[in-house]
């Protein structure tokens, strides 16, 4: 499967269309778009972009949302910048009864986005395809776990491929994803106050 495409449901919602979470859409904006859209810019100042984001907050505060309209914001790029590529999975449906099979559907989604690049892979509901590994799960997920932590370890920080995830519950995921140069920045979606309420509305 390629990336979202402009016509695909995920991309009908913009920026725009996000209320209360203006925080966390110039944060993107700065720590994602930027990076992959201009990265003369970063190179220029000498900063390096993140190769993963973490989204985590309870559920329904606007993870996924968000997600969808980073994928819109990509899709959109004018003035010459190079569109980005949204690959978006959900983490449970990438795993399978196959044994090896949800290994190399990460390999494959991985050397897509390289061929696709610039490009943003999004995996919403983290905690379903890679668990904390320790006895209460089994070698399939600490096999899919690795093979993630492998294939993120593979993508420079020059930011041509840019890993973003969503989680309800961070304190499930393996603690390695966010060690530095995996998932080391996050963003807290917490659930939206007085002012927040007023803008969404």
């Amino acid at each position: 499967m390629g990336p979202v495409g402009t016509a695909s449901e995920s991309t009908r919602v913009t920026f725009d269309d996000v209320g209360g979470l203006d925080e966390h859409v110039q944060a993107l904006r700065e720590m994602v778009v930027l990076p992959l859209a201009q990265p003369q810019v970063l190179q220029a100042l000498g900063v390096r972009a993140p190769r993963g984001v973490l989204f985590h907050g309870a559920p329904g505060t606007g993870k996924t949302l968000v997600a969808r309209a980073l994928a819109h914001s990509c899709a959109a790029q004018g003035s010459g910048a190079p569109a980005i590529a949204f690959f978006m999975r959900r983490g449970g449906d990438c795993l399978s009864k196959w044994a090896g099979e949800a290994e190399r559907q990460l390999r494959r989604l991985f050397a897509q986005a390289r061929a696709f690049q610039p490009s943003i892979i999004f995996f919403d509901e983290l905690d379903g395809l890679a668990p904390e590994r320790s006895g209460r799960h089994d070698h399939v997920h600490a096999s899919v776990v690795a093979t993630l932590l492998a294939l993120m370890d593979g993508v420079d920080d020059r930011g041509h491929v840019i890993v973003v995830a969503a989680t309800n519950r961070p304190d499930a995921i393996d603690p390695a994803l966010r060690r530095p140069g995996r998932l080391d920045r996050e963003l807290l979606f917490r659930a939206p106050g007085a002012e927040a309420r007023r803008r969404i509305l």
